[in-house]
């Protein structure tokens, strides 16, 4: 599949590349990305090629089977568009996908997450994106910001699953949630009408 980038209200998602590497080294040395996120610890540069040169190429490559990842940009100070985090679809079985998303510590509370996450949630359940039946979301316990996105998104979070992820050795507890492509359809005539995806070169 060719990589496509996406609009969203205040900020544009376009796919994670190579020349991110720097960028995504630098936020992933937050002590919050590290602590409410499955990436390395300590997160190497290593870690950031492996992340840019090869995961990302894959959910292009191979959709069906590996996360689509977009970087979410914003305007730079000093022109082109800065990276100010990242956002994915991971396949969660047939017609379900797993949305996962962070924010760069310099770009928070400036509403990037939720633009971000709506803009993606409708690209998976609507007709003109991915045609999903349902968008799945997980956090752990405990990462309120996280949770209330989520809500102000659509989600219905569904409750706790015990032991739901081993991370760096320890068994983690998730909240997880969930919108469904029939919980839209109020949005189901707006979506019909426009399509977020751009070609990207």
């Amino acid at each position: 599949m060719a990589p496509y980038s996406l609009d969203a209200s205040n900020c544009t998602l376009t796919p994670i590349v190579p020349a991110d590497m720097d960028r995504v080294y630098e936020y992933c040395q937050d002590e919050e990305v590290q602590r409410w996120t499955m990436v390395p610890v300590p997160y190497r540069m290593e870690d950031a090629a492996v992340f840019t040169v090869e995961y990302c190429a894959l959910g292009w490559d191979d959709p069906l089977d590996h996360e689509r990842v977009w970087g979410i940009r914003v305007p730079g100070v000093q022109g082109g568009l800065y990276l100010a985090g990242s956002i994915g679809l991971r396949p969660d079985g047939p017609g379900s996908v797993e949305i996962g998303y962070l924010v760069a510590p310099d770009c928070r509370r400036r509403g990037l997450a939720t633009a971000a996450v709506s803009a993606v949630v409708e690209h998976a359940l609507s007709p003109n994106g991915l045609g999903m039946r349902r968008v799945l979301w997980k956090t752990f316990v405990g990462n309120w910001p996280s949770r209330t996105l989520a809500v102000r998104c659509g989600f219905t979070v569904e409750g706790t699953i015990r032991s739901d992820q081993l991370v760096r050795g320890e068994a983690k507890d998730v909240w997880i949630g969930t919108i469904l492509a029939s919980d839209m359809d109020n949005r189901a005539e707006l979506w019909a009408q426009r399509n977020l995806v751009r070609p990207w070169t």
